[in-house]
């Protein structure tokens, strides 16, 4: 490492955090400054890990922190003393030193969520002080338990591989509540796919060792080993994947976990020869039947409400758009809800002709030995048509306008066309442009 550019960048840190607490003004930089330092470094957590709308809020809510910190309270004399009368160096340098110290607050962050989790886990399981702990996996399995299987893979990925094969590797993604689970379950039925609970291995956070063996019955304490032999996430797919096919005799393994639709980029280009299928339903019924769930309310308050409605329909547009930019794919297939239910046959044949696999009439049979996942026990029933079109009676006329200048064009462009005008006969405004209803 270049040693006067880290003392450069060591001299820059505390010249910053001095000008937060010691200068006149900046009451900010001094709450902001104070209440992450409190958060960082006390015993407790100040933030929920997660919030309603945010999301994760370790990473946002410090991100923001450090933006905040490098970019409006950095002392104009450090720019000039380094750069001189260049100005747009100084420019560059007050950019790169953001970066700096945004990335030094995240990485930070994580290490000390890492250390609290440790220190809970001691006490849950009354062992002797952290030494012992740390001791009993060796070297590389306490330095795997402080970082966190993303710091682990991070510092590893130079030496593993870029690219996974992908063939025998099928993933299903879409906006939650579109029918995912009930596409995963007629596709295992198939003589030559294997299918389990959602695993959300593809995701940036992937659910822990225990809740991935609670789904599929298997030994957690396996799952983290993979994570720790492994060098990055495309190499614990791999484990993760041939465990699947080991375990269930068959060639082809799905994976299924609604939030895959935000990962297809990682999906195509980490593994060439995965198949990536994209399920899509009527956004106005993914509104009824998601605002129903307790992640989509607002706060303690009703279901019921205007702005319930909104959220789930963002929601909604923001996967069926990350999964629509991949359309003319080779490896991309598209299908509808209404179309799997309605023509169950024709729907999945097409499926399999784009997955390169012969046709077998068990998927259209249910069965109890279904493995479905532990929350949606009715995939395993015979197909129903009873949730299709139920906006029309469950949404008021307050919550479809609200809707319908959210997700209008991406309605349209997904051919649901019918519905598009309220009850009363006035055409829906979707933007500036009336939309009239097709024949």
């Amino acid at each position: 490492m270049n040693h006067p550019r880290a003392v450069a960048a060591l001299t820059f840190e505390c010249r910053l955090m001095r000008r937060a607490l010691l200068c006149r003004g900046c009451f900010v930089s001094k709450i902001l400054f104070l209440a992450g330092a409190g958060y960082m470094f006390g015993p407790w957590d100040l933030i929920p890990n997660r919030l309603p709308v945010i999301g994760y809020s370790d990473q946002a809510g410090f991100l923001l922190l450090g933006l905040l910190l490098a970019r409006f309270f950095i002392p104009v004399e450090c720019d000039i003393a380094v750069a001189g009368s260049d100005t747009v160096c100084a420019a560059g340098l007050g950019r790169l030193r953001a970066g700096l110290q945004s990335t030094f607050l995240v990485q930070w962050l994580a290490l000390k969520r890492r250390l609290l989790r440790l220190a809970r886990r001691i006490r849950q399981r009354d062992v002797q002080g952290l030494p012992s702990l740390l001791s009993a996996r060796g070297k590389s399995g306490a330095l795997f338990n402080l970082l966190g299987y993303r710091l682990w893979w991070r510092l590893r990925a130079s030496r593993a591989p870029r690219h996974g094969d992908g063939a025998g590797l099928i993933v299903i993604g879409g906006s939650a509540r579109s029918g995912t689970t009930l596409l995963r379950t007629m596709l295992g039925r198939h003589s030559m796919i294997a299918s389990c609970p959602e695993t959300t291995v593809f995701l940036k956070r992937i659910s822990s060792p225990q809740a991935i063996a609670e789904r599929l019955g298997w030994d957690a304490a396996e799952i983290e080993a993979w994570q720790r032999e492994s060098r990055s996430q495309v190499e614990f797919i791999t484990r993760f994947a041939d465990a699947v096919r080991q375990t269930s005799g068959k060639p082809v393994w799905v994976e299924k976990t609604p939030k895959n639709v935000l990962r297809f980029g990682f999906v195509r280009r980490r593994f060439p020869q995965a198949r990536i299928v994209h399920i899509v339903r009527d956004g106005r019924d993914v509104v009824c039947s998601l605002r129903r769930k307790p992640f989509a309310k607002i706060d303690s308050a009703s279901w019921q409400g205007v702005h319930a409605a909104r959220r789930c329909a963002v929601q909604w547009r923001d996967s069926v758009k990350a999964g629509l930019r991949f359309r003319g794919d080779a490896l991309y297939h598209e299908l509808r809800y209404e179309d799997l239910v309605h023509q169950p046959e024709a729907t999945l044949r097409a499926l399999l002709a784009f997955l390169g696999l012969p046709w077998d009439a068990a998927m259209l049979a249910p069965s109890p030995a279904d493995g479905v996942d532990p929350y949606e026990s009715r995939a395993a029933q015979p197909i129903f048509d009873s949730s299709i079109g139920r906006w029309r009676t469950d949404l008021s006329d307050e919550d479809r306008r609200a809707t319908l200048l959210l997700i209008g064009p991406q309605l349209m462009d997904l051919g649901y066309q019918s519905g598009l005008v309220w009850d009363s006969g006035e055409p829906a405004s979707i933007g500036a442009v009336p939309v009239q209803a097709s024949a």
